[in-house]
């Protein structure tokens, strides 16, 4: 007799996995949203037929590095030299590992990338975003790209003692109190300069590919066993891309609403960002969420370590002055 699955927490969902997910915290006791197993055999046999390509990603040389494919309400996410993952219409989500990759891998494509964007599919906001609860007790977001300085942004204010809600996707809510802000995943992946500018040590960061020098480290320890509450978010920053513009001052400037609105677009995750109905549904929820009470400003300043207590200064100060507030 197989064991029965594990109960897990991730965002406002409960998910049942049939193998170890160190990264989230378990539960007990609640009906599941979603089933998570190890799929058995090679998954270059699995039967495509039927399924249609989507779309795909390809990096910045031009090679394929992700795909999916689609029949009705089924998908196929294909990480070419990791896993594979079929998501059925019912809610189930089978792993496939690809020869020469790795569970911790497995795992880290399964909570970042293809369960946000499950989730996105039945009606939720998940944007590729930051967010912590300041000491002061406000919540502020980082909206951006990779590479954009999110994590190591929201890192230093962790280290300053601001409580860290996520370091790279955030499910937005909205209530009659405004736009509320959930974690899933209560960790912080940075790259080793970022972590020896930021900690004293850089005790518990991990490596958890080879395909990147970036590090993990998880903070399970810090919140207990229970995912930290819904906040309420008071401002939200949309970053500069540091690879287009250098900057050389901290400049933050509220923006529009429509500015706003596509940017969070642009960082919503999709399970198909070729669904047409999906983008509506999601310029929707986007629109609904920037008409709520809530700061919305640009964030331009110099992706430099030193200047970091200068760029936490400015936008805890932006957000006590509440100036430019909806």
């Amino acid at each position: 007799m197989n064991p029965m699955p594990d109960l897990y927490r991730i965002f406002d969902t409960t998910l049942s996995c049939d193998f170890p997910l160190p990264e989230l915290l378990q539960t007990s006791g609640e009906d599941n949203a979603l089933s998570v197993k190890l799929g058995e055999g090679d998954p270059d046999q699995f039967d495509m037929q039927g399924f249609e390509k989507a779309f795909e990603w390809r990096d910045c040389d031009g090679r394929v590095i992700c795909w999916c494919e689609r029949m009705g309400d089924e998908y196929l996410y294909v990480f070419s030299s990791n896993a594979t993952f079929h998501i059925s219409s019912e809610g189930l989500i089978s792993c496939f590992l690809h020869e020469g990759s790795t569970l911790q891998m497995l795992r880290h494509l399964l909570i970042n990338q293809i369960i946000p964007r499950y989730l996105a599919s039945t009606g939720r906001l998940l944007l590729h975003a930051s967010a912590v609860t300041l000491e002061n007790g406000k919540s502020v977001a980082f909206v951006g790209n990779s590479g954009f300085g999110k994590s190591t942004l929201v890192s230093s204010f962790h280290r300053n003692g601001a409580r860290l809600i996520n370091d790279d996707c955030i499910l937005l809510e909205c209530s009659e109190n405004g736009v509320t802000a959930i974690g899933g995943l209560v960790g912080i992946r940075l790259f080793p300069d970022s972590v020896n500018a930021v900690f004293d040590e850089a005790a518990g960061f991990t490596n958890y590919t080879p395909y990147t020098d970036k590090q993990q480290l998880f903070l399970k320890s810090e919140v207990g066993d229970r995912l930290p509450e819904p906040c309420v978010l008071d401002a939200m920053f949309l970053l500069n891309d540091p690879r287009q513009e250098s900057i050389d001052t901290v400049c933050i400037e509220l923006v529009s609403g429509g500015e706003a609105m596509m940017a969070m677009i642009h960082s919503a995750f999709s399970l198909n960002p070729s669904d047409r109905k999906m983008i509506v549904h999601n310029f929707r929820n986007v629109g609904q969420a920037i008409g709520e009470l809530l700061g919305l400003y640009s964030l331009q300043y110099p992706r430099v370590h030193e200047r970091l207590p200068e760029v936490r200064a400015a936008v805890i100060e932006r957000v006590d002055s509440g100036a430019g507030v909806q």
